[in-house]
């Protein structure tokens, strides 16, 4: 699924092998067809041509599609489906490129791992090889690269660092503007994809790999966690395979995301909408956020609550949700579509009424503490001697 169509109606990349070329057919929702286009031949021998991928990777505020083939083709078009630009990297591509401004010169870039080992960092604007890549490691590489913020902190550092696996064994760090790289041996090879997530609950960013032993390795770092740095999955949701942090995306503030309990009527949430990659053309406006919370089947309700909202710039915002009734859990999964149709999403969890017990001891202590305290306030303030029944009163 992926929105490049210019009509505004979400799109379908199909794809039929017909003789020795690939076919691509952009289909709308009623399932009629927009347009052919011919990305690229292909050898009637090979079937595997990767995922084909949706973003702006030249700046203008348009979506275009990259393509890229198991002989190194790689290939931009624009949503009228005519090419962009065609660019061979002389090597297999077993996965798909991921996008992002590598260097820091305020540029998309395209970064393309191959079987040789190679990694390529095309220009988004024309294709072109940036320099000083290609990067050469010493072993085959077979997963989709990683692009994240490894800055530390209080640190302004500009570009993204490349992380990915190799056949030799070592876990690779390329430094964006530099290509240098820091390697760590972890003595495996690995086909997926290097993921990035506060593991542990700190406030840094971990690094997980997940090798062809069945072995699950998490690296911490010195950078910051920030949610858009996260990248949980190989395409993020839905063919999403750009850098989100600093570029595009949304994400929960983290005095609203932590892990609490719930109660009363009503809670609210705040969340921050970015847009920061285009302003050349201008933001993506407008943005549509979809609130959901959902519940177990504990709850009698509904099992999902939504609200929705329409805004016209990035920034701050808070929107009020209901709670449950019940002593429950909940998850809150907050979502933006974009004016391309681009999509991007966060979510936490929370539970409901959980720690109702507490009230109910306040409820039996409060009391007793109230008696306690008016008996002492009015005890009498003077000795007064006791009343005496005694017929002597002599005494």
């Amino acid at each position: 699924m992926m929105p490049p169509d210019v009509e505004e109606e979400i799109s379908n990349f199909e794809g039929s092998r017909l003789g020795n070329k690939f076919d691509g057919v952009l289909s709308g929702s009623p399932g009629r067809i927009l347009r052919e286009v011919v990305p690229m031949v292909v050898d009637p021998a090979v079937i595997q041509v990767s995922w084909p991928e949706d973003e702006d990777i030249n700046d203008d505020g348009k979506i275009e599609l990259v393509t890229s083939d198991v002989h190194g083709n790689v290939a931009a078009w624009n949503a009228e489906g005519k090419e962009i630009w065609e660019t061979h990297v002389k090597s297999l591509i077993p996965q798909g490129p991921v996008i992002g401004d590598v260097d820091g010169d305020g540029h998309t870039d395209i970064v393309v791992p191959t079987i040789s080992g190679n990694i390529y960092v095309l220009s988004g604007k024309d294709g072109k090889h940036v320099r000083p890549y290609p990067y050469r490691a010493n072993g085959r590489i077979m997963n989709q690269a990683l692009l994240v913020d490894m800055s530390k902190r209080g640190e302004k550092k500009k570009g993204l660092t490349i992380v990915t696996t190799s056949f030799d064994g070592y876990l690779y760090l390329i430094d964006g503007p530099t290509s240098c790289a820091d390697v760590v041996d972890i003595g495996e090879t690995s086909y997926s994809m290097v993921l990035a997530d506060n593991v542990d609950g700190g406030d840094d960013l971990d690094l997980i790999v997940t090798t062809m032993n069945g072995n699950v390795f998490c690296f911490s770092t010195p950078s910051p966690h920030h949610v858009l740095k996260s990248w949980r999955s190989a395409y993020q949701g839905r063919n999403n395979v750009a850098s989100r942090f600093n570029r595009e995306g949304i994400y929960v503030l983290p005095s609203h995301r932590n892990f609490r309990d719930e109660e009363g009527k009503n809670f609210w949430i705040e969340f921050e909408i970015v847009d920061a990659y285009r302003h050349p053309s201008g933001t993506q406006a407008p943005y549509n956020v979809t609130v959901t919370l959902l519940v177990p089947g504990n709850f009698q309700g509904e099992r999902s609550i939504k609200q929705n909202q329409m805004y016209d710039k990035p920034g701050k915002y808070r929107m009020k949700l209901p709670t449950v009734s019940v002593r429950t859990t909940g998850t809150v999964i907050i979502e933006m579509v974009d004016s391309h149709g681009l999509y991007f999403s966060d979510e936490f969890s929370l539970t409901f009424h959980m720690y109702y017990y507490k009230l109910l001891k306040w409820l039996v202590i409060l009391p007793m503490f109230g008696m306690f305290v008016v008996l002492v306030i009015l005890r009498p303030q003077e000795a007064v001697p006791l009343p005496s029944f005694s017929r002597n009163t002599d005494l």
